[in-house]
C-alpha cells in the first residue's frame, strides 16, 4: 500500500507540472491570425517560436504584413499585435502586446509588454 500511495503523489505531481508548462506551438502565419478579431488564441503559445525563429529586427513594414498580417494598432513608429489579454468585469486585468518599433517602416527593436493589474 506504501508503493501505491508514492506512485499516486509521483502521478499527481506530474499531472500537475504537466498542466503548469505552457504549451509552446511552432509558429504558423494562418494559426497566428485566427481568431475573431479581439481574441487571437494562438498567439501566446507561438511567440516564443516566432522571436527564436525569425529575425524581425531589420525587416520592412511590408515584409512584416506578410509574416504577421496586419496589426491591431499601427502608426508610423509602432505596430502592436494583440498576444493576450484577460478581463474580469468588462475590465483588462492582463494584457500582452508584440510591439515593433519601426523607423523609416524599418523594424528596429521588439518588444513584448505585459501588464497586470494586481489588486493589494
Amino acid at each position: 500500500m506504501n508503493i501505491n500511495k508514492k506512485a499516486i503523489l509521483l502521478f499527481c505531481v506530474l499531472a500537475l507540472s504537466f498542466a503548469a508548462c505552457k504549451h509552446h506551438t511552432k509558429f504558423d502565419r494562418e494559426n497566428w491570425d485566427y481568431g475573431d478579431g479581439l481574441e487571437f488564441p494562438n498567439r501566446d503559445n507561438m511567440l516564443d517560436d516566432l522571436l527564436k525563429s525569425y529575425k524581425l529586427k531589420g525587416l520592412k513594414y511590408q515584409e512584416v504584413i506578410h509574416l504577421l498580417h496586419r496589426p491591431q494598432l499601427s502608426n508610423t513608429t509602432e505596430m502592436v499585435y494583440d498576444i493576450d489579454e484577460i478581463s474580469k468585469k468588462g475590465k483588462a486585468t492582463y494584457v500582452k502586446k508584440l510591439i515593433l518599433s519601426l523607423k523609416d517602416s524599418v523594424v528596429t527593436d521588439v518588444k513584448v509588454y505585459e501588464h497586470s493589474d494586481k489588486k493589494k
